[in-house]
């Protein structure tokens, strides 16, 4: 899939949104939504034109002649580079005549690393996948939500007229994208290499970095949004126990989750109630996965979540997707420069993301700080 691919998906997932939103509520506009529809289907057109022409071309490049060098392909030539080994000439003919760019850097950059960057993402632990995730090409915006708590409808009489609403409020949630990213330095010197030397470069350099400042973020404004930064006090897995029952509202334990550190992990699973049962139960779902009191227990690590202090670690159980949303900017940059390490003999490969998060339904959850002490287990 190429650049223009990938852009017609966007732009048709952003515009069916954008239609259904005009189906319903105050803004409800049909005509509007028709004519975004239509706007769909030109794309829908545009990308199945695209799809069979790529497909085309791939069928009609010939096989390689036995004994003679492939095309020069874009995985590895980086691989290559990374493993600073000597290119065959095709190679090097590619980069020098420019083929495919003035100076052969579409090469450096292959249409389909994206793809490759989001399939690896599954490989860490993501703490995107917990909260609300919104798509933005914008740098700074806002969203409204409803503020307090829904009191039900009124009661009236046949005849008599329908008391009308006026405790309805609003709050306004603004977000600025915030955008971060990584140099990666990559050697000129130039032989074959497997494609899979570029994804183990680029989990070191880039995934694994951008999921830490993520994960930073989601668990910064999860631990802010709840009673301004100051945790509940739980003495104990039946304290914790005991507020999942208590001050969770029932509707935000239907997709509840339970997030702690390895610290709080360790504890929750050596103990036992009162027949010697685990408290921890496996997932029937998930074989991966244990259950607390119905909720998944997602496990990130100490030096991402770290432990409130010596004897308490922190704990945060309800309805997070609720609690926070996080705002990813659509665009991801790939830049290459050929001068600034040019006294090193380096291309200099810049990967960019822009995101923010902020928090939303702060009563859909609750931050704790769990005891793990050994007199609490007791």
């Amino acid at each position: 899939m190429n650049k223009r691919m990938r852009e017609i998906q966007n732009t048709i997932q952003r515009k069916s949104a954008e239609a259904v939103s005009y189906t319903e509520g105050e803004t409800k506009d049909i005509n509007k939504a028709q004519a975004l529809l239509d706007e769909i289907t030109e794309l829908e057109k545009e990308l199945s034109v695209l799809d069979a022409l790529e497909k085309r071309s791939k069928e009609e490049v010939p096989p390689a002649p036995v004994g003679t060098d492939k095309k020069a392909d874009g995985f590895s030539l980086i691989a290559k580079m990374l493993h600073k080994k000597p290119l065959n000439e095709v190679e090097k003919t590619a980069l020098v005549s420019g083929e495919n760019a003035e100076s052969g850097e579409s090469y450096l950059v292959p249409e389909d690393v994206r793809a490759e960057i989001n399939e690896l993402r599954k490989t860490y632990v993501s703490a995107k996948g917990l909260v609300n995730v919104e798509i933005t090409d914008a740098l700074s915006g806002s969203v409204t939500y409803e503020d307090g708590t829904p009191t039900g409808l009124s009661d009236f009489d046949d005849g008599n007229a329908v008391a009308e609403e006026d405790g309805i409020k609003f709050v306004l949630k603004k977000f600025a994208i915030a955008f971060k990213g990584k140099l990666i330095p990559v050697s000129r010197i130039l032989l074959s290499a497997a494609k899979a030397s570029i994804m183990n470069y680029l989990n070191r350099w880039f995934v694994r970095n951008a999921i830490l400042s993520e994960n930073a973020k989601i668990f910064s404004v999860l631990k802010s949004g709840y009673n301004s930064g100051t945790p509940k006090a739980l003495s104990g897995w039946k304290a914790l126990k005991k507020s999942i029952n208590k001050d969770i509202d029932p509707s935000c334990k239907i997709d509840g989750v339970i997030i702690t550190n390895q610290s709080g992990w360790a504890y929750l699973d050596e103990e036992e109630d009162t027949t010697g049962r685990p408290i921890l139960q496996p997932n029937p779902a998930n074989a991966t996965q244990k259950l607390f009191q119905n909720m998944v227990v997602h496990v990130f690590p100490d030096a991402q979540l770290p432990n409130i202090d010596g004897t308490h670690a922190p704990v945060i159980y309800g309805d997070t997707k609720a609690g926070c949303t996080f705002v990813e900017h659509q665009a991801l940059e790939f830049a290459v420069s050929e001068h600034y390490l040019f006294n090193k003999n380096q291309n200099c490969l810049r990967v960019i993301e822009g995101f923010d998060a902020f928090s939303t339904d702060t009563e859909a959850y609750i931050y704790g700080s769990l005891d793990i002490s050994s007199k609490a287990a007791a």
